[in-house]
């Protein structure tokens, strides 16, 4: 009777570790739909958003304005490109990193020393607010 019963509470203990186990909260596919819709804004929009925010952190001239609206669509275009190209998961993830950083040096190029040492200060508010503003015109689209 007691081997019955140690067994028994056994064969309990791993059954609720293992309901606790599986009915974990995941992701699903939720991450992929928000990244879909951002991907979805038009470039345009994109850099409409980057220019904005840029010129009220940094004071951007009329010049840099059009210089970033087109390095932004070239990026965009490369990007677009990139994620369309028939290449395995690991290597997109890696020229997508390349091209980013590859953007980043074009923008430092604009930039004036001044305005590019507010930008490495003030980066992750800047890459935020320009979220923020694109999760704005996402969620706008989309009600």
């Amino acid at each position: 009777m007691k081997r019955t019963i140690s067994t028994l509470s056994i064969f309990v203990l791993i059954a609720l570790f293992s309901a606790t186990a599986i009915a974990q909260p995941g992701r699903g596919n939720r991450g992929q739909q928000a990244n879909q819709r951002m991907l979805d804004i038009p470039a345009e929009v994109r850099s409409e958003a980057h220019i904005a925010v840029f010129d009220e952190y940094l004071k951007l001239s009329d010049t840099q304005k059009e210089q970033i609206k087109t390095i932004d669509k070239d990026f965009s275009e490369r990007g677009k490109e990139l994620r369309e190209a028939s290449i395995n998961r690991q290597r997109r993830m890696v020229e997508m990193r390349d091209l980013r950083n590859e953007h980043q040096q074009a923008l430092h190029k604009i930039l004036s020393k001044d305005q590019y040492a507010v930008y490495l200060e003030k980066k992750e508010s800047i890459q935020y607010d320009i979220r923020q503003r694109l999760r704005a015109y996402s969620d706008k689209g989309n009600k």
